[in-house]
C-alpha cells in the first residue's frame, strides 16, 4: 500500500516507517505538514495516517477537507493518539477516521490494522465504482463529474490556476444507431471511451455526460493547451478504427469538440464554463462537424 504519514514528530515518523516499509508498504512523508491535504491530492495514497498532535491546520481541519472532497473522501484514515486522548479520537471518528493507533506502537497491531483496512478499502472501492462509474463505458458518470468539477474550480480559485473544460459528442450518432442497431452504437461508445482515455493525461478527468456526449476536465491547463488537447482528441478519433462486426467493416466515426477555459476562476461558475463549452460545441457542428471550436477563439 501507498501510505501517507503526517506527524509533527520526526521520531514518530521514523518508527512508523521502520514498521511499515519492511512489510512492503510505501511511506510518503510530507515535507511540510501544513500542506498535507495538497500532498494527498498529489500522491493519491491508499491510506492516510494523521497525528492528533498536528496543528495549523489541525488534524480535525485536515480530516474535514479530506472527507469532503469527492476524489479523497474514500481514502481510509488512521489517527495516531496517546493512550489518554479519548476525546480527540472520538472527534476524529465523527469526522470520518477509520481507526486509530496508540503510542507506544505495537508492530503487530499496526500491521494487522493496515491489512484489515486494505481489505475493506478494496471492497468499498468495488462498491464505489458502481456509484460513480457509467455502466456502459466504465468512465466516470455525470454525478461524480459535477462534484469533481466544483472541487477543481475551488482549487483553481484558491491557487490562481487556469481550468479548462471540454465537451464533445459523436457526429451523426443517431444515424449509426438507425443503420447498424443500438448494440453497434453501444460498441462505438465503449470504443470511444477507450480511445479518449488513451490520449488523455493521467490527471485529466473524463466522463460520459449523457448519451453520446463526453466531457473532460483539464486542471491547470491554459486556453491554447486545452485547444491543442481538443484537436488531439478529434484527430485521434478520426484515425481510430470503429466496427461492429468481425468482417472488419470500418465505421466513419468522428467527433465535434467544444472547449472553454477560465484563467481567473473566481469570476466563473461551473454552469458558465459548461455553457461556454456547449456554445463552442454548437459552433463546431454548425461549421460542418469533425471540428474543434473554443470559446473566445475563432
Amino acid at each position: 500500500m501507498k501510505i501517507l504519514i503526517s506527524t509533527p514528530s520526526a521520531e514518530t515518523a521514523k518508527q512508523l516507517r521502520a514498521i511499515l516499509e519492511p512489510a512492503d508498504h510505501e511511506c510518503i512523508m510530507p515535507a511540510d505538514n501544513r500542506k498535507t491535504v495538497e500532498d494527498v491530492y498529489a500522491n493519491s495514497p491508499d491510506l492516510i495516517i494523521l497525528d492528533v498532535a498536528l496543528t495549523r491546520p489541525s488534524v480535525y481541519n485536515m480530516l474535514a477537507k479530506i472527507k469532503a472532497a469527492p476524489s479523497t473522501w474514500d481514502i481510509p484514515v488512521l489517527v495516531i493518539a496517546p493512550v489518554r486522548a479519548v476525546p480527540s479520537v472520538k472527534r476524529c471518528f465523527s469526522l470520518g477516521a477509520y481507526d486509530y493507533i496508540y503510542m507506544p506502537f505495537f508492530r503487530e497491531a499496526i500491521l494487522a490494522r493496515v491489512r484489515n483496512i486494505s481489505y475493506v478499502a478494496n471492497k468499498m472501492k468495488e462498491f464505489g465504482k458502481l456509484l460513480v462509474r457509467d455502466y456502459l463505458t466504465g468512465l466516470y458518470n455525470r454525478k461524480f463529474f459535477m462534484e469533481r468539477m466544483l472541487e477543481e474550480i475551488a482549487w483553481a480559485d484558491r491557487y490562481g490556476e487556469p481550468l479548462s473544460f471540454i465537451i464533445l459528442d459523436i457526429d451523426h450518432f443517431k444515424k449509426i444507431n438507425d443503420t447498424y442497431g443500438h448494440s453497434c452504437g453501444d460498441e462505438v461508445l465503449k470504443e470511444l471511451a477507450r480511445v479518449l482515455t488513451g490520449m488523455l493525461r493521467a490527471h485529466d478527468v473524463l466522463a460520459r455526460y449523457g448519451g453520446e456526449e463526453f466531457v473532460v476536465l483539464l486542471s491547470n491547463t491554459v486556453h491554447d493547451d486545452a485547444f491543442a488537447i481538443g484537436e488531439k482528441l478529434r484527430a485521434g478519433v478520426e484515425e481510430s478504427e470503429f466496427n461492429c462486426d468481425d468482417k472488419g467493416n470500418r465505421l466513419p466515426v468522428t467527433i465535434s469538440v467544444g472547449v472553454a477555459t477560465t484563467e481567473i476562476s473566481h469570476d466563473i461558475s461551473y454552469a458558465a464554463l459548461i455553457k461556454q463549452a456547449d456554445e463552442a460545441l454548437y459552433q463546431a457542428k454548425a461549421a460542418g462537424r469533425n471540428k474543434v471550436c473554443a470559446a473566445g477563439r475563432a
